[in-house]
């Protein structure tokens, strides 16, 4: 039997220890492993270097431990059982690695445990304890209990090492709340300091999740679920597992008693929850066949992540808005802002959606100030390729089948048999079922930088889209701007000790053709200070093609450039119901 010993072992330092126990002679002895990334997010993590002192014993004597390469360790053979002793560094508040302080603790295994060659298929036991000092400290996993009360530590097992890893821990002074969704139990599990009204977050989550569960046709692949969230004073992120969530939200994200409005705040969350809870279909169990298995120790490579993350991120909000928690017009906005940041820079130009997947471990996931000129989205551009095709396929099939459709049916064939997905698989699947053609399209949308058709085939649903003037350079979206001034400045900008520090600096724009750099501190713009306080009214005071003198710090070096004002972009996309017949048929008018 293999056992998984794991004690928040010192707060203060954030420290876990984990003991690892295998009841079972190895005369070829034995490898040690940890996995370099989590699947859900495509990055190279090296979880492994946050182990220190790792030892071993075997019937009383040392039992030399030898490092194979940066994450892999080899024991010599031995007989009896072999113990492991080690210690996890645990200090990255996020949804992907481990994080252990006063207020609570939080891990995915496999930031933690260590996976045993030759024991990857073999059943588990893990024993999780709380730190002896905050007795009033409880746990909160999806994994299989077998000792202790309900949200209390004890005894968990796993039938496998890969089942292991996709249920993460949270621990802490928790506030748990609960509801009943497609006749599943689920739980909102809060840790941290919050004044959450959880009775009223749990009734609108039911909503999602029913909704969800209907669309999947009631065949929740879970028979309990966890949503289970950090709160602090600003962070965001969500990790998708196959019966729960890790999430890291805002606390004002959540609203507090007396408060019945969906504000900006309680919606992001909400979206959050949303697109998580997809993920339970939507690439835990229908997922690429380059996941099938996951290959942890390196890059595991798809050019299908545009339509795992991408259809997700399209039903996150729409889902939100079909369960009557946001009205029309606020579902339009949301939607205008995806059409806005997938539109604002040169990236959309310069890469596919599917090299954006393909690419996802050194493009997406380490994005830097130039990312907007240089790269697109698979989340932003999949979602707005997915509502192409949600509207395509309800032209062809005159209104009979929806891309909610698609979706349940490819989980059935692909998803709940562990088949997995092609890349032609989505294309050939439309035209065999619906006999809908959609090739032509997307072949265009995911493998050129052609524009999506998106103005026309909203149109035939009601829907105008328009691109207008933004505010400023630091503000577009999908709302209309009362405020717009007459020049850009052509860079995202944000305040500094002297000036203003330039994020990015867009491609052909006016910082740009000036000689700005991102990082560059614009300090005086015709010869007068500014600050992120000023900038607006000094930008009201020139028009497009008029030219001033920028002085401006790049590290401790001053330049003097010339700039030339542009005129302001439309990179703002509005959209409004025309024709609220039309919109009926895709949106929920009353």
């Amino acid at each position: 039997m293999l056992q998984y010993h794991i004690v928040p072992r010192d707060v203060y330092a954030h420290l876990f220890e984990v003991t690892i126990t295998l009841d079972h002679d190895q005369p070829e002895g034995t490898r040690l492993r940890l996995p370099a990334w989590i699947p859900g997010s495509y990055m190279i993590r090296d979880f492994a270097r946050h182990l220190i002192g790792i030892q071993a014993s075997c019937a009383g004597q040392s039992v030399p431990v030898v490092a194979v390469d940066k994450q892999t360790w080899q024991l010599p053979p031995h007989q009896g059982v072999l113990t492991v002793t080690y210690q996890v560094y645990a200090f990255d508040l996020s949804v992907r690695t481990a994080y252990l302080d006063q207020q609570f603790g939080f891990y995915n295994h496999s930031s933690l445990c260590l996976g045993v060659d030759g024991f990857l298929e073999t059943p588990c036991e893990i024993t999780i304890e709380t730190p002896h000092q905050y007795p009033q400290w409880r746990i909160a996993t999806g994994l299989q209990r077998l000792s202790g009360e309900v949200f209390e530590a004890g005894r968990f097992s796993a039938q496998t090492y890969d089942e292991l890893l996709d249920h993460p821990v949270l621990m802490g002074d928790l506030a748990i709340g609960e509801f009943i969704a497609g006749g599943v139990k689920h739980s909102l599990v809060l840790a941290g300091r919050q004044y959450a009204d959880l009775e009223r977050i749990c009734g609108d989550l039911a909503r999602i999740c029913e909704y969800q569960i209907k669309l999947f046709g009631n065949e929740p692949p879970f028979q309990h679920y966890l949503f289970m969230s950090m709160v602090v004073g600003k962070g965001f992120g969500g990790l998708e597992h196959r019966n729960s969530t890790a999430l890291l939200c805002s606390r004002k994200d959540l609203p507090a008693p007396g408060k019945t409005l969906i504000d900006n705040d309680y919606r992001t969350f909400l979206s959050l929850c949303s697109h998580e809870y997809f993920h339970s279909w939507n690439v835990k169990s229908l997922k690429p066949k380059e996941f099938i298995p996951y290959q942890l120790e390196q890059e595991n490579y798809t050019r299908q992540l545009w339509f795992y993350e991408g259809v997700t991120s399209y039903y996150d909000d729409y889902v939100l808005h079909q369960a009557g928690l946001i009205d029309a017009p606020t579902y339009l906005g949301l939607l205008g802002d995806t059409i806005a940041r997938v539109y604002r820079g040169k990236g959309v130009e310069h890469q596919t959606v599917t090299e954006s997947s393909l690419h996802a471990w050194t493009k997406y996931y380490k994005q830097d100030e130039n990312s907007p000129n240089a790269i697109v989205s698979y989340y932003t551009k999949g979602a707005l390729i997915t509502l192409c095709l949600d509207l395509l396929i309800r032209q062809q099939t005159d209104q009979q089948v929806t891309f909610a459709d698609v979706m349940r049916e490819l989980w059935l064939r692909y998803g709940k048999t562990g088949v997995g997905t092609e890349e032609s698989t989505l294309v050939s699947f439309l035209q065999a079922q619906y006999n809908v053609n959609v090739h032509s399209f997307l072949e265009r949308a995911l493998n050129t930088t052609e524009p999506l058709p998106l103005d026309e085939l909203l149109a035939s649903f009601g829907v105008t889209l328009s691109a207008e003037v933004a505010a400023d350079d630091n503000t577009f979206g999908g709302k209309v701007s009362p405020q717009k001034l007459p020049v850009a400045l052509g860079a995202k900008y944000k305040a500094s000790g002297s000036g203003l520090e330039l994020q990015v600096v867009y491609h052909d724009e006016a910082a740009h053709q000036a000689g700005l750099s991102a990082f560059d501190r614009i300090i005086a713009i015709d010869y007068l200070q500014v600050t992120d306080t000023t900038i607006r009214e000094v930008l009201e005071r020139f028009k497009p093609e008029q030219t001033v003198t920028v002085h401006a710090f790049r590290r401790d070096e001053l330049l003097q450039l010339e700039l030339c004002f542009q005129a302001p972009k439309a990179n703002n996309r509005i959209l409004k119901v025309t024709d609220t017949d039309k919109a009926k048929t895709w949106l929920r008018i009353t």
